[in-house]
């Protein structure tokens, strides 16, 4: 008998807390719990005041999962460009189960390793949200203001 992969049950509790959480915050325009085009995800959208006009959209996509794996992709659009990355959770062979993915493309070979914090709630207090007020900040800087 061939033995499968472990099954992974999205935490829905996790990501209806964080989705409440990030409703209440002043720079998110808009939250979608389990989109019907991404169904295991919460998708955050960022309000477009928050940011330079020469960027579009940002936005952030969680999954988070029962068995303690998640994904946390921070998504940047503007005309003709497109940069990401992400905060991972998961045994996977190219680095530690904590890891990274940086901009621009959230490439596999540039990922690093990283311990995070054991309950995701932490992990986007302590990482995630950190790293995105200062990428904004750049934004800002880049722009000349």
């Amino acid at each position: 008998m061939t033995e499968s992969a472990p099954s992974r049950s999205v935490d829905e509790a996790t990501l209806r807390y964080l989705g409440r959480a990030f409703g209440r915050r002043d720079e998110v325009s808009q939250t979608s719990l389990f989109p019907t085009n991404k169904p295991e995800r919460l998708a955050v959208t960022l309000d477009a005041e928050y940011h330079p006009e020469l960027v579009g959209v940002v936005s952030l996509e969680l999954r988070a999962y029962t068995n303690g794996d998640f994904h946390v992709s921070y998504h940047e659009r503007r005309a003709g460009d497109r940069r990401q990355c992400r905060w991972d959770r998961h045994d996977q062979p190219h680095n530690t189960r904590d890891h990274f993915h940086p901009l621009p493309d959230a490439d596999t070979t540039a990922a690093v390793d990283r311990s995070y914090a054991t309950d995701l709630t932490r992990v986007i207090e302590g990482a995630v949200l950190p790293w995105v007020d200062e990428r904004v900040g750049a934004l800002w800087e880049s722009d000349g203001r």
